[in-house]
């Protein structure tokens, strides 16, 4: 393994001036001094509006602290859906839009060897890193000193002083080695979401630099970032949903992450399913006795002919990601729906049907038809004690509604399916 004292690997492209962020390199300093843990201590007492909270709070406090602590106390409680420990931790607006959830962090972080000195590349405020450190020590670089700061913070309330070290600096300027490496560029510019990977700050194309010099690496990307941008980098892809929700997706180099040239993770249950190039396509079929929603990882990684076949399911449509079946088979990598009956699209025979089956609209799905379920929910109602999923979807091309029990959970389906 490489040695892991890190003092000329600081020195090296160091980057001194200040952000200009609301909550800037200036502000967040102070608000690690003792003064501004006191700010912040007061701030989270503090009642009423924006407004009020600031005027109270500058009657002790310069106005400038006054409004980052009541902003940074503001991300905080955005970044409890992300974080554990998101009360002590300090952020950067862009940095915590950007930052990984903290499941989808430890599952990319059990990917890497464990003793290694890891490089953190663009490591914004340092939730991968704290991932990262529970494999081996981590030097983490970001050339924004805010987020620098913050990644710094934030490895002291995790305890990691000891395995995570931060320095603000431009990473295309470093001379890199390590055992590994993960690079998430920013994909922000001026201040606004960007797609296209040479937009990203760095590039995409600068992976390549750092393979030259590191053997594995990883690279996060958006799940939206184009299929063939992807597949020209030559990575094995993986993408990842977190609770059904695809969060991100993931480039791999080198003797780490998943075999599969593509593949999709399930979190929190951690299980991943891997694209099989003997996997036939499914036919296609009018709705039977069970519609399947593949998960959004399976769907973004286009793993339907996999899942299919697991299924022994078929596809409504060539084009659309749902699947159906006579009889029910079980798969944690997608929901199963009891079709009670289907029908070409009308809105008012859909409305009609539902009300003659006593059944009231729980919710409404659509894929592959110019209908907002949104809107849809104001017209498409039901009336009855028991409830239905509307999904509204192509057949075989043509537009058509189906109308399906909520799922069950698995342990009380299956039981009922064995009476």
């Amino acid at each position: 393994m490489a040695s892991t004292s890190q003092p000329s690997y600081f020195a090296s492209a160091i980057i001194k001036e200040p952000a200009t962020d609301m909550l800037d390199y200036t502000q967040l300093a102070y608000l690690r001094t003792p003064s501004g843990v006191e700010l912040l201590g007061h701030a989270a007492r503090a009642q009423g509006d924006l407004l009020t909270r600031i005027t109270s709070l500058r009657k002790k406090f310069a106005a400038e602290h006054a409004a980052a602590a009541v902003e940074l106390l503001a991300l905080r409680g955005r970044a409890a859906a992300k974080f554990s420990r998101a009360s002590d931790l300090y952020f950067t607006p862009v940095g915590l839009e950007q930052a990984s959830a903290e499941p989808v962090a430890r599952w990319r972080a059990e990917r890497l060897p464990q003793g290694a000195l890891i490089l953190d590349l663009c490591c914004g405020n340092g939730a991968d890193a704290a991932a990262l450190a529970a494999r081996g020590h981590v030097l983490a670089f970001d050339r924004n000193p805010a987020a620098a700061l913050c990644a710094r913070a934030n490895a002291e309330v995790y305890g990691l002083e000891d395995r995570l070290h931060v320095a603000c600096a431009d990473v295309t300027r470093l001379r890199l080695h390590g055992d590994a490496a993960f690079f998430d560029p920013s994909r922000r510019r001026h201040g606004r979401r960007v797609r296209a990977a040479e937009e990203y700050e760095p590039p995409l194309a600068f992976a390549a630099e750092i393979l030259s010099h590191v053997p594995s690496l990883c690279v996060k990307v958006s799940p939206a970032l184009d299929d063939a941008v992807m597949e020209r980098m030559g990575a094995r892809i993986e993408f990842v949903s977190d609770r059904g929700e695809c969060k991100e997706a993931s480039l791999w180099f080198g003797a780490i992450g998943p075999v599969a040239a593509r593949s999709a993770s399930l979190l929190p249950a951690g299980i991943t399913l891997g694209m099989d190039p003997n996997a036939p396509p499914p036919p296609v079929s009018e709705p039977r006795g069970w519609l399947y929603e593949p998960d959004s990882a399976v769907v973004r990684a286009h793993l339907i002919a996999e899942i299919a076949e697991r299924l022994g399911a078929f596809r409504l449509d060539s084009q659309i990601a749902y699947l159906t079946s006579d009889a029910y088979a079980s798969s944690p990598f997608a929901t199963a729906y009891r079709i009670l009956e289907w029908m070409p699209f009308s809105l008012k025979r859909v409305q009609n049907r539902l009300r003659q089956m006593g059944r009231r609209v729980y919710a409404i799905k659509r894929r592959g038809v110019p209908l907002e379920p949104e809107a849809l929910s104001r017209q498409l109602t039901g009336a009855g004690d028991c409830e239905a999923v509307v999904v509204l979807t192509r057949v075989n091309g043509a537009p058509a509604a189906i109308i399906c029990e909520r799922p069950i959970e698995l342990p009380r389906l299956q039981s009922m399916l064995d009476q």
